[in-house]
């Protein structure tokens, strides 16, 4: 699915003024999309705790936070990423791919610590995140 970011990316950056050399180094626009259920993806979990950080120079940056809503979901979650036409040769295909770490965190569940997800120019990542319960195994 290709998306005009562009359109959605206007204004200052949200990001802290430390942070402006890596979106520098990354003049793209991907997005994300977390999808989190339970009960091998039959019901989705509202109020999860979603965190989306990067490692830049050995220091963590943690870049989006926000929380799903009734469906599980958290959408169009725009995230800085090498330009598609970097990964057009053989010689830099894969090279230029950003990893980000995404954690995921809710009270009744097991949380998911620096997941890894990768993202790529103008394209949109669905990320499907399955929780286990706390209570030993079985759901309800």
């Amino acid at each position: 699915m290709v998306n005009n970011f562009e359109n959605r990316i206007t204004g200052d950056s949200p990001f802290k003024p430390e942070f402006e050399s890596y979106i520098d180094k990354h003049p793209g626009r991907g997005s994300l999309k977390v999808q989190v259920s339970a009960a091998n993806q039959s019901f989705p979990v509202k109020n999860v705790f979603v965190d989306v950080a990067v490692i830049d120079g050995g220091i963590r940056y943690s870049l989006y936070h926000d929380v799903t809503d009734e469906s599980g979901i958290v959408n169009e979650i725009v995230l800085p990423s090498c330009l598609g036409s970097e990964n057009n040769s053989p010689e830099t295909a894969g090279k230029s791919d950003v990893t980000y770490l995404i954690s995921v965190f809710h009270p009744d569940f097991r949380e998911i610590i620096d997941f890894p997800v990768t993202i790529q120019d103008r394209i949109e990542t669905i990320l499907p995140v399955a929780l286990e319960p706390l209570n030993g195994g079985r759901e309800g």
